[in-house]
């Protein structure tokens, strides 16, 4: 999750102690455990010491954006690595021509090679955090901003979005800030392509009506066929959880979310192979943000 800084993915949950944190919101029923991950197993990042996080792996699966650090202090930025196999990946560097001075973190991208990212550069003035840019190979074109989407201040934020891999509708985590690190409210909604913008798709709020609760949900992740969604839930009577819904059709509003069991501790943000048979996420680890994975 971000940090109204800086926002930045929820890497502002792992500055807290979780029990200790409030929301605002209410506590959760419990949920049934997902058992059919193995894991987790370390992921190394050779030529990076840097932190990880928000990891997103392309639709080709040649790929590995994150985000390093979100803290107050830190300058968070757009990175890029080559993949070498399932848990190894070569560092190639910054996303230069996405980075700005303020916070730019949260990559998501669709099968065309059209890229999505969350940045702080024109928020004050435009109430509206999502960029897009066009990733080919392991460069990014300069980004624009989608004008079409804007919370219209009053303490909301998009701090996350995911695109689905056609690039036909967003996934934005919409939060409220009220001066704290944490927002007092966070949820899941879609916009849908119309014209050279996004509008909201209708029905949105049945079609997210059994995951968001009174607990932050974030950080979605979809499938490339769009039938299932990890998402991040924060109690705060809780740890985050990686939670995963399904659907039978893109038609139908999600399932009854499942825990994913394995991943304990501080952990967030999903991203998908693109076979589904493996997920990523970022774990804080004796104080170091890295990526681990699960496989089915």
């Amino acid at each position: 999750m971000m940090r109204f800084k800086g926002f930045g993915g929820i890497g502002l949950i792992m500055l807290c102690a979780a029990a200790a944190c409030s929301s605002g919101g209410g506590t959760v029923a419990p949920v049934e455990d997902d058992t059919s991950f193995a894991g987790p197993f370390p992921v190394t990042i050779t030529g990076y010491a840097g932190d990880a996080m928000e990891p997103f792996l392309t639709r080709d699966g040649l790929h590995l954006l994150f985000n390093n650090r979100n803290g107050p202090t830190d300058s968070t930025d757009l990175h890029i690595a080559a993949r070498v196999n399932d848990s190894t990946f070569t560092y190639l560097g910054l996303l230069a021509a996405l980075n700005s001075t303020a916070l730019d973190a949260v990559p998501a991208g669709a099968t065309d090679g059209s890229l999505y990212f969350v940045s702080l550069r024109a928020y004050d003035s435009t109430f509206s955090t999502i960029f897009t840019s066009t990733l080919t190979g392991a460069s990014a074109s300069p980004p624009t901003r989608v004008a079409s989407i804007s919370t219209g201040g009053g303490g909301l934020l998009d701090f996350d979005v995911d695109v689905s891999a056609d690039g036909q509708s967003l996934i934005v985590a919409r939060g409220r800030f009220t001066g704290a690190a944490l927002p007092v409210e966070a949820d899941l909604r879609r916009f849908v392509r119309s014209g050279g913008g996004f509008v909201a798709a209708p029905g949105s709020s049945a079609e997210f009506a059994a995951i968001n609760t009174p607990a932050l949900e974030y950080a979605p992740a979809l499938t490339a066929n769009g039938l299932e969604l990890c998402f991040t839930r924060f109690d705060p009577a809780d740890q985050p959880t990686l939670m995963l819904s399904e659907r039978a059709t893109v038609a139908d509003a999600w399932s009854a979310p499942r825990r994913i069991r394995g991943p304990v501790g501080l952990i967030e943000a999903g991203t998908w192979s693109p076979d589904a048979r493996t997920l990523y996420y970022h774990a804080s680890v004796n104080g170091r943000y890295v990526i681990r994975r699960l496989t089915r």
